[in-house]
């Protein structure tokens, strides 16, 4: 059978972007535990400091427990999720308890686990860099901080403390290393204060420099993009409290993509709460042209947390303006792959308009096993050369949508979707669905972004259960696949975040 845009697509040598990407000699061993965690037994009232402690501690033994299994699979760092010690569904009364104050170790040195008395009321702190020193390990968790404030301060809430949520790092002597306040919050996180500026929080361990940042914060600039283009890191410790949102934000699904669109080594710990959509965890890390991971993945309601451990390799980017290299090429590269709006079979084919997560796509129904197209919306054409094998009563929408995402949080979006509908009707195209039953054999897939920051996203299903493809060619721009999926399509896509168009009206 021809297929000459995907072959057109993968002409080349794959070698060239090599360069780009240095294996160091050097690996180590890291670990993500996806936590269920305890709650408190009534979070509508108020506890005493003691109780909430009893909370925590319970959640904290489970934390200990597991860096000592991680410690025995040779782990050198740790990650733990956002809410991890106390849980969701807060008033900002109701969280106060919980909270400890945070020094800021940029301008103290401390060790928590030697000096546990220097600040009043740590003992979270205390046991995390416990944790780290007994099992010479790197951890970063998250916890609720609370800063004094006076009415000095015009923005001093009217409790004369801020409260955030804070990542904290601690080495494996049990140092107390970096500190992070969460910037951008979700529209439920009411009892939480945003930080009056963005941090950029780093910590330098003997495989490489890390990054941190929690949850909604990947979706933005600024900590995320800053830290990675700005500063070159290439290590991100990401707690995270993440729902999974199919069909295209399902924490796997999206996390490895940012890994391999932002070309790094993410290491993603959420909670486990599935009754609440709450699961999905990972290491993930870029290669060459392609994107490689270790996660878990299940949703049944009576399933537990788990640790993930794997070997990673250090990324070495030669200069941050290289970056994004081959996903800026896309934006001259697309220019030269000549479209029609439905190639070799005429115009007649319909656009319809679907809604994924509140957007409105632009989109074209897919059922035939072949097809050239291309569909745009604004100013966003997508491009696709596929051949799939579509299950008889199945449907697939192929879709562009260029605009602001307004449903919770607001940014600006870019994206070419080919998605499975949950059924087959028009109707169903962009509501969640984990079943498939029909294979993609080959697809090249681009679009005319006018951001360089692309995130390319493949989610397959087997059996009714999500996992990730990761033997893809993501190469200057084009999203290729050309020996199959292993597993059913659930969703490809291309995921575009021009930012500074955020502030847009």
């Amino acid at each position: 059978m021809k297929f000459a845009v995907l072959c057109f697509l993968l002409l080349g040598d794959h070698d060239m972007y090599s360069g780009m990407l240095v294996h160091s000699l050097d690996s180590f061993r890291a670990a993500v535990y996806e936590h269920a965690v305890i709650f408190p037994a009534d979070r509508t009232k108020i506890l005493s400091r003691d109780d909430a402690l009893k909370v925590m501690m319970k959640n904290l033994n489970v934390y200990k427990q597991q860096t000592e299994l991680a410690s025995l699979n040779e782990a050198m760092i740790i990650i733990f999720p956002e809410y991890g010690l106390y849980g969701l569904g807060w008033t900002r009364q109701t969280l106060a308890p919980y909270l400890e104050y945070i020094p800021d170790p940029n301008v103290e040195m401390w060790n928590p686990c030697n000096k546990p008395s220097v600040y009043n009321s740590t003992e979270v702190q205390h046991m995390l860099s416990c944790i780290a020193k007994h099992n010479s390990i790197y951890i970063v968790a998250n916890m609720g901080a609370r800063l004094p404030c006076t009415n000095l301060d015009p923005k001093c809430p009217r409790d004369k403390q801020y409260q955030y949520s804070a990542n904290v790092v601690y080495g494996p002597s049990g140092d107390f290393l970096a500190r992070y306040f969460k910037f951008n919050l979700y529209l439920n996180e009411d009892y939480l204060d945003k930080p009056n500026k963005v941090e950029l929080s780093m910590f330098d361990t003997p495989f490489g420099r890390f990054g941190t940042f929690t949850s909604l914060d990947i979706m933005y600039h600024d900590p995320a993009i800053s830290l990675i283009e700005k500063m070159n890191i290439t290590n991100i410790a990401y707690p995270t409290a993440w729902v999974d949102n199919l069909p295209l934000l399902s924490a796997i699904e999206f996390h490895s993509a940012f890994a391999e669109g932002t070309h790094i080594n993410l290491l993603a710990a959420n909670l486990h709460i599935p009754s609440a959509g709450y699961h999905g965890s990972g290491l993930y890390w870029s290669t060459s042209t392609s994107i490689d991971a270790a996660y878990y993945y299940n949703d049944s309601k009576n399933s537990n947390g788990s640790l993930v451990v794997e070997t990673l390799q250090p990324i070495i980017i030669p200069s941050p303006n290289e970056r994004f290299i081959k996903n800026f090429n896309a934006l001259t590269r697309s220019k030269e792959v000549k479209f029609t709006s439905v190639c070799d079979r005429g115009s007649n084919i319909k656009t319809h308009e679907i809604k994924i997560n509140g957007d409105v796509y632009k989109a074209v129904l897919l059922q035939d096993p072949m097809y050239q197209l291309e569909v745009c919306n604004g100013n966003l054409c997508c491009r696709a050369a596929v051949e799939t094998g579509i299950a008889p009563g199945e449907l697939y929408a192929f879709g562009a949508f260029d605009g602001m995402h307004t449903e919770g949080e607001r940014y600006y979006l870019q994206a070419c979707v080919f998605i499975k509908c949950a059924n087959n009707t028009l109707e169903s195209c962009g509501s969640p669905t984990k079943v498939s039953s029909s294979y993609m054999g080959k697809m090249a897939f681009s679009g005319n972004f006018t951001t360089k920051y692309v995130f390319p996203e493949v989610l397959t299903s087997e059996n009714g259960v999500p996992g990730l493809m990761t033997k893809i060619w993501y190469y200057m721009g084009d999203l290729i696949i050309d020996a199959g999926l292993n597993g059913a399509t659930l969703s490809i896509s291309l995921i575009g975040r021009d930012y500074s168009r955020d502030n847009l009206a």
